[in-house]
């Protein structure tokens, strides 16, 4: 390095610091890199196909581009920080998303019946996409001593860590996003060594507060949703031609899902092409860039289409697992299990959605739908488990031998 160099530079960017910090990209795997950026590439193709002829979204594709560039440049610079000083921030983080979480009542527009977005300049912050990350790194910091796992304060105090930001989200309302923590909790709470007949009291405890929820919490299109979808299991052609009433559900109350249901069924096993579904095309599927990005997906490449892409993410989630089965110490572990259950569970249910086999709730599908707040999340869950991959932290407790 010439002296000219050194000079504008300070020497801590050249130390030896510096070089190991650089040192663990070589570290990160490649392979789990390279599903992360072909599920983003996948994403861009298809939002710009469920955009093209609209001129009020037309712009997503280039946002969603640009969320992607900024959000590979934090991923970047956060894999040079050593992932145990996420552990020290981990509880500010979590209190950070549940006071944005408590401030949307008063301080968010009501956009679709929902307040769920910060309004700012140019765009918006979804905290309840955040908070998804906040709990999984509150709930490693919170079990990553064994012993606690096993006593009755390791199970109620995760699952109120848990509860209260799924009930903050559950407010706005956003019930999707809140039942995302359910999976999440439980595997964690699994792998940190809690007994099955406690992740079953947790499994009871959560089947419960969802019964009480129905009747007490939900808002009655939410309602509306889970009987339009019993009913639709009874459904034939001969029905929907005789039955005015089901004629009528279909096009008001489940009009959504049906339309995604067409979509996925009509792709058949090649689709139609990029940019030439009918449903997508003509406008008679909502939300086809965010909630039903993957029936435009099965609408426009068919099974094939389908399995590509699943198989994308069952290769991402797999491989954070993977880190997860190498990483003896505990916190390391613990993250990338809750990373992987976030991002495995809500993927599954986004194509359940899809293809009606749940009811409708609004939840995007990680690293493909558009939403910088969901893109930005996806992006740090992953790149905190590649941090954990490419580092080898000492392990001094006895339990992380075993």
């Amino acid at each position: 390095m010439s002296s000219m160099a050194r000079e504008l530079w300070p020497d801590r960017w050249f130390g030896d610091r510096a070089r190991q910090r650089l040192a663990v990209l070589r570290e990160v795997d490649p392979w789990l890199v390279l599903c992360t950026v072909a599920l983003l590439l996948c994403g861009l193709v298809f939002i710009g196909s469920a955009t093209q002829d609209d001129a009020q979204f037309g712009n997503q594709q280039g946002r969603q581009a640009l969320f992607v560039v900024c959000g590979a440049g934090i991923s970047f610079f956060l894999l040079l920080v050593p992932y145990a000083r996420l552990m020290r921030g981990a509880w500010l983080l979590y209190f950070a998303t549940v006071v944005a979480l408590l401030g949307l009542p008063f301080f968010a527009p009501v956009i679709n019946g929902a307040r769920r977005w910060y309004s700012l300049p140019g765009f918006s912050i979804q905290p309840s996409e955040f908070a998804k990350l906040a709990v999984v790194l509150a709930l490693a910091a919170l079990l990553r001593f064994k012993s606690r796992a096993r006593t009755v304060e390791g199970l109620f105090v995760p699952m109120l860590v848990a509860a209260v930001p799924a009930l903050l989200i559950l407010r706005q309302p956003d019930l999707g996003s809140a039942l995302v923590f359910a999976p999440v909790l439980l595997a964690m709470c699994f792998v940190a060594g809690a007994p099955p007949r406690s992740v079953l009291l947790v499994v009871l405890v959560a089947l419960g507060v969802g019964v009480i929820a129905y009747f007490t919490s939900l808002h009655g299109y939410q309602k509306e949703r889970i009987d339009v979808w019993l009913k639709h299991w009874t459904w034939t052609d001969e029905l929907i031609k005789a039955d005015e009433g089901v004629r009528d559900l279909i096009l008001n109350k489940g009009y959504q899902s049906w339309q995604a249901l067409i979509a996925m069924g009509g792709g058949g096993l090649t689709g139609f092409g990029i940019g030439s579904g009918p449903q997508n095309r003509y406008d008679f599927l909502p939300y086809r860039s965010e909630d039903y990005v993957f029936a435009v997906v099965g609408e426009e490449t068919g099974w094939l289409g389908c399995v590509l892409v699943l198989g994308l993410m069952f290769a991402l989630v797999i491989g954070i697992l993977g880190i997860a089965a190498r990483t003896r110490e505990r916190f390391g572990r613990l993250v990338c299990v809750g990373v992987a259950t976030w991002l495995g569970m809500q993927s599954l249910v986004h194509v359940a959605v899809c293809a009606w086999l749940v009811p409708a709730t609004g939840l995007p599908m990680p690293a493909l739908s558009y939403g910088g707040s969901s893109t930005m999340a996806t992006l740090l869950g992953i790149v905190v488990c590649l941090n954990i991959g490419a580092r080898r932290e000492p392990v001094l407790a006895g339990d992380g031998f075993r």
